[in-house]
């Protein structure tokens, strides 16, 4: 952008850290004490509210952010943001995923029309698709929901309610339901609804065939 557009938010309380590699259209509504680092492209109709940090290499489309959140080089599309998250780095919201506040989204998480409440953590590595996710959840690394039929050609819902945990590298395949303070066990696949405080375990037992490497 030009300095003149520059300073133009800058009197609006905005900070902007390198006009020269920052893009914002013109529709675009920015709250005092936001501060744009160097890289940042805002398209569309976006709206961002006060106090956030919006680090370098971001492109935010269509998108409304409220206050105090901080997202770190990720790309966000036509989705709403509470207050007070963390997002990022290299996280993707592809369309309609609406986020409560104080939430943990990281690294090289994709996300797809959800609707998920406060304080949950999604920190590592994992894939969330046409799912309702409570408050005090914890998806472990590199677990995901499946959550599309490529028979039928549908896409079918997971709900995850208040404190469930799920370990690392778990798969949900939806419909399925984790209740109330579900546990899931790392590795597992599940198909079946899981009741509440139940732990699910969807895994062979560990083997171990003795020496059976040779010496050569």
């Amino acid at each position: 952008m030009t300095l003149e557009e520059a300073s133009k938010w800058m009197n609006k309380g905005v900070v902007i850290v390198d006009h020269n590699t920052s893009y914002i259209d013109e529709d675009v509504e920015i709250g005092d004490g936001t501060t744009i680092y160097p890289n940042v492209t805002i398209r569309g109709k976006s709206v961002i509210g006060k106090n956030n940090i919006i680090d370098s290499n971001t492109v935010l489309v269509d998108i409304e952010i409220g206050d105090n959140n901080k997202i770190m080089s990720s790309y966000l599309n036509a989705s709403k943001i509470g207050n007070d998250n963390m997002i990022g780095p290299f996280t993707h919201f592809r369309e309609k995923v609406i986020l409560g506040n104080n939430n943990v989204v990281g690294n090289f998480v994709e996300m797809k029309g959800n609707v998920i409440g406060d304080h949950n953590n999604f920190k590592h590595l994992s894939y969330i698709g046409n799912a309702e996710v409570k408050n005090n959840v914890n998806f472990g690394a590199g677990s995901i929901t499946a959550n599309y039929d490529s028979i039928r050609h549908i896409k079918n819902k997971t709900i995850v309610e208040d404190g469930a945990s799920i370990g690392s590298n778990v798969v949900l395949v939806a419909p399925v339901t984790l209740s109330k303070k579900a546990f899931v066990a790392a590795g597992s696949v599940i198909t079946k609804d899981v009741g509440e405080r139940d732990l699910a375990i969807a895994r062979s037992r560990q083997e171990n065939k003795k020496e059976y490497i040779k010496e050569n």
